[in-house]
């Protein structure tokens, strides 16, 4: 019953998004949504597919961290997939649905790996309280460098989110402040307060209810949203109080609820921009959070099909006196952005497919599953939930960027470090 009303939770999920997508966004007219008649049976097909995987891969139940982050993306990434790319490019529906199928057996893959026993990872044992500093101190430092940069350049301080070409020019005029350093990790230390210090920070308070770690984390996200305009760092926090809602804890039926929470947040946020005129639930978060997964791996597909770049894009070249070649979003923005020279970053997959083909889809969950198989081990020292939640934020990091790019520049590695470091108080052993 319970595995019933999980494929039930998904279909109704997909049926919802299916619905948004061509009666709400679509309508609305954002430049990033696309409407293209195409045969229904695909769609037909893409909801078997969601329904083999609801009831014969994906875990029933929260047993490692890592099944956290497999429903993270099989929801927010993957179902949209396999319902809304159709819409976005010229190709064949036959065609992209065979993309599809290699992509979801590359997930498949993912969910296989992950299984098996915990892996015993070396635990980097320090004292509680440079644990704390190791938190503290560059959070409110960096913090501080974000707040005084916006200050003191020409970025306007206020961003209307609902503009997106002036959303775009802000973040292209903070990515030239955070570049413009003789320092060459000068814009990575940024990056990695708004995605590793300042998330950890916020979750390592939620879950130990200490209110100076939940300040701190804030501060870090909002300075980093001040400098950029970058969304996700607003939604972050709702991100990690909704999962410590819903239950991350061994033996929860997370992806029940998480489907359930989705589907209601996907049909009012369409209500209320149909009757009341209310947009920021439908735009800045179904469209934006979940939609947008599906645009862009059709868009990458099409763009990159037959044509791989080999990764001659990497941004870490720049360390090396490297410069790199014209992004893989660029590439893609040009053709499908609307004369958005900011381009389309793709998700984990995506841009592994546009460096390596199909085997790039293979090569991207391989990675990930090491990383999620490390995150698992450290489960073993630090509490359950407090992985469980990093496990889901990176896989939110993979549904916005490229695998490659989130080890440094969006703070899986060091994230990882810092779980690996993290030692717990008699209070936490006596619960985990």
């Amino acid at each position: 019953m319970n595995r019933l009303l999980l494929v039930a939770a998904c279909l109704l999920y997909g049926l919802s998004l299916s619905w948004s997508y061509v009666n709400v966004e679509g309508l609305m007219g954002f430049q990033a949504t696309y409407i293209r008649p195409f045969p229904a049976v695909y769609e037909v097909a893409g909801f078997v597919l969601i329904a083999g995987l609801a009831s014969f891969v994906m875990p029933l139940r929260i047993s490692k961290p890592s099944d956290v982050a497999l429903w993270m993306l099989f929801l927010l990434w993957l179902v949209p997939s396999l319902l809304l790319t159709y819409h976005v490019g010229t190709r064949p529906a036959q065609e992209i649905f065979q993309f599809l199928v290699a992509v979801s057996a590359s997930f498949v893959l993912l969910v296989l790996l992950c299984r098996g026993p915990l892996l015993k990872v070396p635990r980097l044992s320090i004292p509680s309280v440079v644990y704390k500093a190791a938190l503290v101190i560059p959070t409110i430092a960096l913090s501080g460098v974000v707040v005084e940069l916006a200050t003191r350049t020409n970025i306007n301080s206020t961003v209307n989110l609902f503009d997106l070409s002036e959303v775009y020019v802000r973040r292209l005029e903070a990515q030239q402040v955070m570049e413009s350093g003789s320092f060459p990790m000068f814009g990575y230390a940024l990056a990695l307060l708004g995605s590793s210090l300042a998330p950890i920070c916020f979750i390592y308070g939620l879950i130990r209810r200490r209110a100076l770690f939940v300040a701190l984390g804030l501060t870090g996200l909002l300075s980093m949203f001040f400098l950029d305009g970058t969304k996700s760092n607003l939604f972050l926090p709702v991100l990690f109080a909704g999962m410590l809602a819903l239950g991350i804890n061994k033996g929860s039926q997370f992806g029940t609820k998480l489907a359930f929470s989705l589907t209601g947040l996907v049909a009012v946020g369409g209500y209320l921009w149909i009757e009341h005129q209310f947009i920021w639930i439908s735009s800045l978060f179904t469209r934006r959070m979940i939609m947008a997964k599906a645009t862009t791996l059709g868009a990458y597909y099409e763009t990159f099909r037959g044509a791989p770049v080999l990764m001659q894009d990497f941004g870490p070249m720049r360390l090396i006196g490297v410069t790199p070649s014209t992004s893989k979003a660029n590439l893609v923005g040009q053709s499908f952005g609307a004369g958005l020279s900011e381009g389309w970053n793709g998700n984990g997959w995506s841009s592994m497919y546009a460096d390596f083909g199909i085997g790039g889809l293979v090569i991207a969950s391989a990675l990930a599953a090491i990383l999620l198989r490390l995150f698992d081990g450290t489960s073993r020292y630090a509490p359950f939930q407090l992985v469980a939640a990093m496990c889901g934020y990176v896989a939110f990091v993979w549904g916005e960027t490229a695998l490659t790019t989130s080890i440094l520049t969006y703070g899986v590695l060091v994230s990882l470090l810092l779980l690996l470091q993290y030692r717990m108080g008699p209070e936490e052993r006596r619960v985990y």
